[in-house]
């Protein structure tokens, strides 16, 4: 009996799917290979130093601020100054005549200072009046003294020298203190600027652009062929892009607090830990919330700041529990716990549990709707670019 014919082989098993941290792997190095090149890093660096050099320019040191506060000035600037003014003059001063006018400058200007302070129901134009009688004084004493080591022409400059800078010390002491001390302008780059507006927009710039960069290079239809179901693919973008944000924002939040420690800030090492954290809990909210604007509409940056208008700047002010909608809300909550943010912002300590639940559920919620959307909208690029 003769065999039948000899059956077909099976066809080989199929190739296995790639592991999701194999997807993520892929996603990284295809979105940020191409970003490190020598133009690139140098473009990166140089915005990321434009924030660091404003507020290395805004903030003053110990010393300057107080010499800002001198209501005559700097007694060594003074001296300075005049010696230039005899240099012009033909008549230069020695070192031992600027080592002693120095001295009675800073000598005279400490007694008059003395007696500057407010007197209770005193009025404007009584207050202008004592100043203006007192510096005067001051000043008569100044050229009295001054006589015993200038000669008779370097004495009739330093006169007049004197007497035109009077006018300017009255109006100096007649300014209004400043409402911002030495370190405020420190944190209110810190936070309201960089914290509160440069790295939200930051995460929903780079992250809103994830599917929308695919639709403008037509390459979304390649990505999504791959044996890797969608919700997985968005999902390996989100967590290369919230890596790289996370690793990007940390050196710039670095080279801030560098800056704060050449200004001499105090109590950095205590808002450090805990700027680091809030913002390593900030970075996935923020991003995820960018990821579903992208999904949304093509200008997810609009809907950015009018959700900001809407929710961070209206709802999340209303004294109610509906500010619990605020994302802003809950990192202010956790700031709110360093010493020195308590003494710039009158901001209220509440729970740390509800305000890091709040950070840790935001981004589940916002990508979980943005991964339904991804799922199941269908796009066209040639619809999307007439967007």
């Amino acid at each position: 009996m003769n065999p039948g014919p000899p059956s077909p082989p099976s066809p080989p098993p199929p190739p296995p799917l790639p592991g999701f941290f194999a997807v993520l792997r892929g996603v990284w190095l295809l979105t940020w290979k191409a970003q490190w090149n020598w133009r690139r890093l140098a473009g990166l660096a140089g915005a990321m130093l434009v924030l660091p050099a404003l507020v290395l320019l805004t903030t003053a040191s110990p010393t300057s601020w107080a010499r800002r506060q001198l209501a005559f000035g700097d007694a060594g600037a003074q001296v300075t100054s005049f010696g230039r003014r005899l240099a012009r003059k033909g008549s230069p001063l020695s070192p031992q005549q600027r080592a002693q006018l120095k001295v009675i400058l800073a000598e005279e200007y400490a007694r008059a200072g003395n007696s500057f302070q407010e007197q209770p129901g005193e009025s404007a134009e009584s207050r202008t009046q004592r100043l203006k009688d007192q510096i005067d004084a001051c000043g008569e004493r100044m050229v009295t003294r001054a006589q015993l080591m200038l000669n008779a022409k370097q004495l009739a400059e330093f006169q007049d020298f004197e007497k035109k800078n009077r006018p300017a010390i009255v109006a100096r002491l007649n300014e209004p203190a400043p409402s911002w001390g030495r370190t405020a302008p420190f944190y209110h780059w810190l936070v309201d600027f960089y914290f509160f507006i440069i790295l939200p927009l930051t995460c929903v710039r780079g992250s809103g652009a994830l599917i929308r960069d695919e639709l403008q290079a037509d390459t979304l239809g390649f990505l999504i062929t791959r044996p890797v179901s969608r919700a997985r693919l968005l999902l390996a973008k989100y967590l290369a892009q919230t890596a790289w944000l996370e690793i990007l924002l940390l050196l710039e939040t670095l080279l801030l607090f560098a800056v704060g420690e050449a200004r001499q800030i105090p109590a950095l090492g205590a808002l450090l830990p805990l700027l680091l954290a809030v913002q390593f809990l900030a970075i996935p909210a923020w991003s995820a919330l960018g990821v579903l604007f992208g999904q949304v509409t093509s200008r997810f940056m609009a809907a950015a700041l009018v959700y900001g208008a809407i929710v961070e700047m209206g709802i999340g002010r209303i004294p109610t529990n509906i500010n619990t909608l605020s994302l802003m809300r809950h990192i202010k909550t956790l700031l709110s716990h360093n010493a020195a943010l308590q003494g710039t912002y009158d901001w209220q300590p509440g729970g740390v549990a509800t305000a890091i639940a709040a950070l840790v559920i935001a981004p589940l919620l916002f990508f979980g709707v943005a991964a339904l959307l991804f799922s199941l909208i269908e796009y066209h690029h040639a619809t999307e670019m007439q967007k």
